[in-house]
């Protein structure tokens, strides 16, 4: 059949890249809507010649021939003239030829051929809207093609396993996971049936492709464990297509690269890097990867593996892939690849080249704006081209039902006047009396909640007195009880009395001393006063002087561990040192004190010695500073409760229950965070993290 063959040639020149694929599920009607002849012509079969020798500007000029002379419906004319634009690059002149789908008929569709061409034009309208990440307009383009098709008699739009891909990836950037899940579950059921129909090796890449697509939006949204069972079903059809007894070898390599580039995706953003490398290199070794369009999709992995050199590299052959696939110098081009091209050459040292790029964005920003205007401007022209008829129906139907209301609005003007005559006088009864309740309530609800603030302002006062007044208590009672010794004559003290006694005093003297600097902390963080994170230095000099200044390698009833990631030995950050040297240190103080043998109140201490680990690590745009002790641990349920001023768990615990508030509170003008691991059951686990932007020490 001749429209197999249309299919056909249209598929091969989607293939090459210059277009997306469009599945090849054909949509037969629900009732017998043709004739013997399915609608096609030799005018079809022309036009169909000169796109195989891939001659586009001709074919646009042969269709508007034929459409002219009525040798072509309309509806033809749109499919053939836009897949010569899309080709051609022309996405403008594509778009204005799909603005005009919305206004076809369905129903007037009388042929097969009509049918199939509306179809296949829409769903090229829907994903070239997908491209241009118009979300919302997809589901709404999408939703209005199904509804048209239904009513006509034809079968859902939205079954087809690439349509519902691309709106369930909508709704997944639109924060509609759960319906997003519906339609990917629907493209599945779609794949699975044309599997069961047809099994050669197009069948398996078209439905590798969709299956692909689906696992890099669930990538691209941090859902990994939900892109892990696409990228499975991936596996099994490269196996099938492989195995094919007419494999194809391109199919075949394809696969292969997007289904290792998208492994290499997910690998890195688990934080497996090295399954990462190894996936990237398989996907480095197949032909599609030194194609010019994969070699700029691939700086994506690239600029996340901190590989300037080489993604600054690849974009030296960004003009020559704008100029052969026709983008034009507009805001989405300029956000997809000028943008990252600058960040590329910024990051790799490469600043004349960065200053090029961006003066090339400054040189088109204007044209790209009024550009982005006028297609907003035609699309939702569009909308209410559209919605026209609907509109005239509704106002007919309104007129219609605006006569009734008016007889009855008559009516009821009359009785509610009545009724306003006789209620007035009873309003202005009780609208006094209700002003003046509604005062008196005011009045009680703000009395309530000034008690209720000087309350709460009191037992914060009671108890930050009682901890103060403990803390300085205790080590003041030592220096005392020891200066009184010291000063009793003819006193005979040996030497290591004398050592242990000046030990006491200088121990009891540091605990004073930081009470003192907590305090003045307490206070540094309540004034809010502003905290600039200009200070470049290594997270491992961050942890050696929390480490001193906390003395923890001096406790001599635990084991202390530093441990720091090879991928950050050499790397430097900007924040604030004084404030994150200070939270790490105050961290490390709870560790010492909640693995001691006395912390253990009411239960057994540990045999083994206890253990404090500190690790430095990274992700991609934070660094992490993780404490794990085996000490007493702490209530999943008191997460949050811990980092309250003043609060303490244990009362028999020596503290005033504001270290955790103040190193949260000092981490979070640096614009990072601390909080407990709950998962950790083996003592405490904090983790401290700093976001701030990672950059190679070259030095």
């Amino acid at each position: 059949m001749f429209m197999n063959k249309l299919i056909k040639n249209y598929i091969i020149i989607l293939v090459l890249g210059l277009i997306s694929v469009v599945s090849c599920t054909s949509h037969q009607p629900r009732r017998q809507a043709f004739a013997d002849a399915d609608g096609y012509n030799a005018a079809d079969s022309i036009i169909s010649d000169i796109g195989d020798m891939r001659d586009f500007t001709r074919l646009l000029e042969v269709t508007d021939s034929f459409e002219k002379a009525k040798v072509i419906t309309p509806v033809r004319a749109i499919f053939y003239k836009t897949i010569a634009y899309n080709i051609l690059g022309q996405r403008s002149m594509a778009l204005s030829l799909y603005y005009k789908l919305a206004k076809v008929d369905v129903k007037n569709l009388k042929t097969q051929a009509d049918i199939e061409s509306y179809v296949y034009a829409y769903k090229d309208y829907v994903r070239l809207l997908c491209d241009m990440r118009r979300y919302d307009r997809v589901l709404r383009e999408a939703y209005n093609a199904d509804s048209k098709l239904k009513e006509a008699g034809y079968d859902s739009f939205i079954i087809h396993q690439d349509i519902a891909q691309m709106i369930g990836e909508c709704q997944l950037y639109l924060n509609q996971a759960n319906e997003a899940s519906k339609s990917f579950e629907t493209s599945l059921r779609s794949m699975n049936a044309r599997l069961v129909k047809n099994h050669d090796p197009l069948d398996y890449l078209e439905c590798q492709k969709t299956m692909n697509a689906i696992a890099n939006a669930y990538i691209r949204t941090n859902r990994y464990n939900e892109a892990i069972p696409w990228i499975l079903g991936e596996d099994t059809l490269y196996v099938a297509a492989d195995e094919h007894p007419h494999s194809d070898s391109i199919f075949v390599d394809e696969m292969r690269a997007d289904i290792n580039y998208s492994k290499a995706l997910l690998a890195l953003a688990q934080g497996d890097s090295c399954t990462a490398e190894l996936a990237y290199n398989t996907y480095l070794s197949t032909q599609k990867a030194k194609q010019l369009r994969s070699i700029i999709n691939s700086n994506e992995y690239l600029m996340l593996t901190h590989r300037y050199d080489e993604a600054a590299r690849n974009y030296t052959r960004l003009e020559q892939f704008l100029r052969e696939n026709g983008y034009q110098a507009d805001l989405e081009t300029f956000g997809r690849y000028m943008i990252p091209k600058y960040r590329a050459n910024m990051l790799a040292g490469h600043r004349d080249s960065a200053l090029h790029v961006a003066t090339l964005i400054a040189e088109y920003y204007d044209s790209a704006l009024v550009r982005q205007k006028r297609n907003d401007a035609d699309l939702i022209s569009t909308i209410y081209d559209t919605e026209g008829k609907e509109r005239q129906i509704a106002e007919q139907s309104a007129k219609l039902s605006q006569q009734r209301l008016i007889s009855v609005a008559v009516l009821m003007a009359i009785i509610l006047i009545f009724f306003h005559i006789y209620t007035m006088q009873r309003r202005k009864a009780f609208r006094k009396l209700n002003e003046t309740n509604r005062q008196l309530d005011a009045t009680n609800r703000e009395l309530l909640e000034a008690n209720e603030r000087a309350e709460e302002s009191l037992r914060i006062k009671t108890k930050f007195i009682q901890q103060i007044s403990h803390e300085v208590r205790t080590p003041l009672n030592v220096l005392s009880g020891f200066s009184q010794v010291l000063a009793t004559p003819d006193i005979e003290i040996d030497s290591n009395q004398l050592q242990d006694i000046t030990k006491k005093i200088v121990e009891n003297s540091d605990r004073i001393t930081k009470l003192v600097d907590k305090m003045l902390d307490l206070s540094t963080i309540n004034s809010h006063a502003d905290v600039k994170c200009n200070d470049e230095v290594s997270p491992a000099n961050i942890a050696w002087k929390a480490i001193k200044q906390s003395g923890i390698k001096r406790a001599t009833h635990l084991d202390f561990t530093l441990q720091v990631c090879p991928e950050v030995e050499n790397v430097t950050i900007m924040t604030n040192m004084k404030s994150a040297v200070k939270a790490l240190s105050l961290l490390l103080d709870n560790a010492i004190k909640f693995t001691h043998p006395l912390a253990h109140h009411g239960s057994q201490a540990p045999t083994e010695r206890p253990r404090v680990v500190l690790s430095i690590s990274a992700t991609q745009d934070e660094m992490l500073f993780v404490i794990e002790d085996t000490g007493i641990g702490i209530p999943a349920e008191q997460a949050e409760n811990i980092f309250t001023e003043f609060v303490q768990l244990d009362e028999y615990t020596d503290g005033t229950g504001i270290g955790l508030s103040i190193a949260r509170s000092l981490v979070h003008h640096i614009k990072g965070d601390i909080v407990l691991d709950t998962s950790y059951t083996n003592g405490a686990r904090f983790v401290m993290s700093l976001r701030t932007n990672v950059e190679e020490n070259h030095s």
